[in-house]
């Protein structure tokens, strides 16, 4: 006898080391650029007011973006894959 049941994705342990690993490649190469931006549009030594404000988008670009970049991850992944969000809707 068959099993009619769908295989198990096998999310653990590597899912997460794997996930956390392009995490860290993808932050590092965010604050690369953003780094890179900041510093091409503010030309010379920055007054207090604006060395925050660019401080700032030097700590939170790469994290904004890093949100982005799962995003379109995930929805690439639901756009390629569609069976994976009609498995769990019940047949009319």
């Amino acid at each position: 006898m068959t099993d009619s049941r769908p295989a198990k994705a096998r999310l653990g342990c590597g899912f997460l080391l794997v996930s956390a690993a392009l995490t860290c490649v993808m932050l590092a190469i965010n604050g690369l650029i953003v780094t890179n931006l900041v510093a091409a549009y503010s030309p010379g030594p920055l007054p207090l007011e604006n060395q925050r404000v660019a401080q700032a988008a030097v700590f939170l670009g790469p994290v904004v973006l890093l949100f982005v970049e799962w995003w379109i991850f995930d929805v690439a992944l639901d756009w390629l894959r569609p069976q994976r969000a009609a498995q769990g809707r019940p047949k009319a």
